[in-house]
């Protein structure tokens, strides 16, 4: 069944009726940490993204759940427990009434592990989880950069031909599986932020970008497609299958060491003293900030 849009003025008048029920007898309590977070969650309408994915839903089958909600939950969870996973989280949910109720749930009738991961899945819109095949050749480390400096470029002259390259071809679009999410962020956040005057002034627009390293893994886990170690040969070149396949290994310059994960690229509002997102990028680990500012800049 399709979900139906619940206004944010529903969710307020929720909230204050299930903290008026359950936290004004005595037996649960409200600390001073609780108030800004519930001041978060107050003010900020989630309910456009129940529009953005209805399509993604079925005309039958039971009622999902709120997709405001479940957003919404998973920034909470962002918010107070990021380390602890989803299906800890759930737990989080059905222990701690506060969190079910801010979430948007009743306490005792909170979404499950799975119902978490089916919404995760329809803010993708792509058959596949992963850009890359698992099947890829062996991944080599990129050189190291000198201390205190970014990994050089694999190839000299590769950002002028590749902003050339991307020149010739900006009139095509391409729709990306992310686009739902970044259609949300752009019309949720940043129009709101422009709107408030958080951006500084929009028609001088100063933007700046840099990037952060995000670990997924101590190393990258993939298994051989070929006999060649059980023959003698430690290394061939074979290709391998990963479980990761989008991630691979980066220098980090700040730390001076390898890591294993994402390049988390970032557009920032220059002018704006609050240093707010402009356009945050996942790219492969391996990436140079110059590639990954010219991808930025022309998706």
């Amino acid at each position: 069944m399709k979900p139906v849009v619940t206004p944010h003025e529903t969710y307020q008048d929720f909230v204050i009726e299930q903290l008026q029920l359950h936290y004004t007898g005595g037996l649960l309590v409200l600390v001073n940490k609780d108030w800004p977070l519930i001041a978060k969650l107050w003010i900020t309408d989630l309910s456009e993204i129940t529009t953005l994915i209805q399509d993604g839903y079925s005309t039958r089958g039971p009622a999902p759940r709120d997709p405001a909600s479940m957003l919404r939950s998973f920034l909470l969870f962002l918010l107070t427990k990021p380390e602890i996973g989803i299906t800890a989280w759930v737990d989080e949910l059905h222990r701690v009434p506060l969190y079910a109720i801010l979430s948007g749930f009743e306490p005792g009738d909170v979404p499950g592990v799975g119902t978490f991961y089916d919404f995760f899945a329809r803010l993708w819109a792509a058959s596949e989880k992963n850009f890359k095949p698992h099947k890829q050749k062996r991944k080599r480390k990129p050189k190291k950069g000198k201390k205190g400096e970014k990994a050089p470029t694999t190839t000299h002259g590769s950002i002028k031909r590749l902003v050339s390259w991307m020149m010739r071809h900006m009139d095509k679009q391409k729709d990306l599986p992310m686009d739902r999410l970044f259609c949300f962020f752009q019309s949720q956040f940043l129009a709101v932020s422009a709107r408030l005057g958080l951006l500084g002034d929009i028609g001088t627009l100063g933007i700046a970008g840099d990037g952060t390293p995000v670990v997924t893994a101590a190393y990258p886990r993939s298994k051989p497609t070929c006999n060649c170690h059980a023959q003698g040969l430690a290394k061939c070149n074979h290709p391998r299958l990963y479980s990761q396949p989008d991630c691979n290994t980066g220098w980090d310059s700040a730390r001076e060491r390898y890591f294993n994960g994402y390049h988390l690229y970032t557009l920032t509002a220059a002018n704006s003293p609050y240093d707010l997102p402009l356009y945050p990028r996942l790219h492969p680990a391996s990436r140079h900030d110059a590639v990954s500012f010219v991808v930025s800049s022309v998706e």
